[in-house]
């Protein structure tokens, strides 16, 4: 009962902008030994997602792009065309609380045609055969709908 009554912990604030409000660079102090030990230290009591929260990033560059051949299929590139594929049906058909929009399909379905021409020559033969699989079921959709 009596730890329902302490007091609750104190919060600190501490402006660490960079800039003023009128865009002027401002110098910041450097933090006390108390400030430090106040932010690296995060207490027992925190929950897990504030200190998952405060980890670390890391940098971009130190996680290697992805390889691709013209042999394999990318896994990226099918999913890419699946889903503008399955957003395009979806304007086609129309849902419950959404009604049919073909312009907005057939925009779908013109970005589908950009990108077989522009990675003509540059595709495996199963990522050629989906897309252009995928372009004419729904190009005849769209015709069919129209």
């Amino acid at each position: 009962m009596d730890e329902m009554k302490s007091e609750p912990p104190k919060i600190k604030v501490v402006d660490r902008r960079k800039f003023s409000a009128e865009g002027d660079p401002v110098e910041t102090p450097a933090p006390t030994a108390e400030e430090a030990t106040e932010v690296a230290a995060p207490e027992a009591s925190e929950p897990l997602e504030t200190a998952a929260a405060e980890a670390p990033i890391p940098d971009r560059e130190a996680v290697p792009p992805p390889t691709f051949t013209r042999d394999q299929p990318s896994q990226l590139f099918l999913e890419l065309v699946t889903m503008l594929a399955g957003q395009a049906e979806l304007l086609l058909v129309g849902a419950e609380d959404l009604p049919a929009q073909p312009a907005e399909a057939q925009r779908l379905i013109d970005y589908l045609g950009v990108l077989e021409e522009k990675t003509a020559g540059n595709l495996s033969e199963e990522e050629k055969k989906v897309l252009s699989s995928v372009l004419y079921q729904l190009r005849t959709f769209f015709l069919q709908r129209k």
